[in-house]
């Protein structure tokens, strides 16, 4: 089986019968897989996918919790649809066993990378909006995002950065800042290094593949300093 195969293998268990298979090979390819065979990558799928994710989650906490207030809508929104948990919709449904990564992402582990894994189950969001239509990417994310969200399901992901917020702002009229320390590698393998502070005083250094990534591994390690994580 070649890897065109194993693509369309896996978007078949995931209950989707492609019309437009294209869609889906590139939505499983990589920037880093691109730029060596010269095929285009699955960055303009995964901005379509963003959108059209964020669109139905927003609808769905709309109408499934009719009390909430917008600022807990937003705040819960952004729980369900971070790379973080977007990498496990990814792994759920084993649409990083198929991904097409370029030899040098594969070598330093991009199959595990919760940046590359949450891309491109955006990237396959939005494959599926334009082959099948809302109706369908509503269907998976009936399975495998909304479920989470009607239990609140404890530790599916933890906001680091709102607990310590939400912990220093309980002491101190002040603010925590992130400031980014770094940046190294090549635009499609970036590495992050953000260091949080709280009245000038260092509490945690994290690193990761985006910005926010690497903020809420800082944030991770002040809540640690603090035994309070």
């Amino acid at each position: 089986m070649n890897n065109h195969q194993k693509i369309i293998q896996t978007v078949n268990e995931s209950g989707i019968v492609p019309v437009n298979q294209d869609l889906y090979i590139t939505a499983f390819t990589h920037q880093s897989y691109a730029n060596e065979h010269n095929v285009e990558s699955n960055e303009r799928l995964e901005y379509l996918g963003d959108a059209v994710l964020n669109f139905l989650v927003a609808e769905y906490l709309y109408q499934q919790f009719p009390e909430m207030p917008e600022g807990k809508l937003t705040k819960n929104r952004a729980k369900f649809v971070c790379a973080t948990a977007n990498c496990r919709y990814a792994v759920a449904l084993k649409l990083n066993e198929a991904i097409l990564l370029g030899k040098g992402e594969s070598e330093q582990g991009g199959m595990k990378k919760p940046s590359v894994l949450g891309d491109l189950f955006e990237a396959f969001v939005g494959a599926v909006y334009l082959d099948q239509g809302l109706a369908a990417v509503k269907n998976i994310l009936e399975k495998i995002v909304f479920s989470h969200i009607e239990s609140f399901e404890p530790g599916f992901f933890i906001d680091y950065k709102s607990r310590l917020q939400e912990l220093i702002q309980s002491e101190s009229r002040k603010s925590v800042e992130y400031i980014l320390d770094k940046e190294t590698g090549p635009p499609h393998n970036k590495t992050f290094f953000v260091s949080v502070y709280h009245d000038r005083i260092k509490l945690g250094t994290g690193s990761g593949k985006t910005k926010k990534e690497a903020e809420q591994k800082a944030a991770e390690l002040a809540l640690k300093k603090l035994a309070i994580n």
